[in-house]
């Protein structure tokens, strides 16, 4: 019995551990300083809102969708190659950690996120 229960405790706890696993890996501003000023393709993408993107933005995120409407439709991101590397961001990080999972899930491997998002950004915006 106490083998039973040994071999029960250790499977959820495999599976608690791999449900809290991340996809993404958060990035700092000099970290994405030095993305943006690569000669990779990278896909930059910010999730706010239109407004939110349309009032401040960083130069290099020519990528807005909506992570309100992405959450409901997933579809919105199948044209876009699942072997590039995603960069995310959004006003604070949050947004962009949630999108980094539909990413995820829709074949994305390579998802970075920044720390924070804009509001912790120090770098130009325009």
């Amino acid at each position: 019995m106490k083998r039973l229960l040994m071999i029960i405790v250790t499977l959820v706890m495999v599976v608690t551990l791999t449900a809290c696993a991340t996809n993404y890996t958060n990035i700092s501003n000099s970290e994405l300083e030095t993305m943006l000023t690569e000669n990779t393709d990278y896909l930059f993408i910010d999730v706010r809102t239109s407004k939110e993107y349309n009032d401040e933005r960083v130069p290099g995120f020519d990528i807005n969708i909506d992570y309100y409407k992405l959450d409901d439709d997933h579809s919105l991101i199948s044209e876009l190659d699942t072997d590039k590397t995603v960069v995310l961001m959004c006003n604070s990080g949050n947004r962009s950690v949630s999108a980094a999972k539909i990413f995820y899930d829709a074949g994305f491997t390579n998802i970075y996120n920044l720390k924070n998002g804009i509001t912790g950004w120090n770098g130009e915006t325009e």
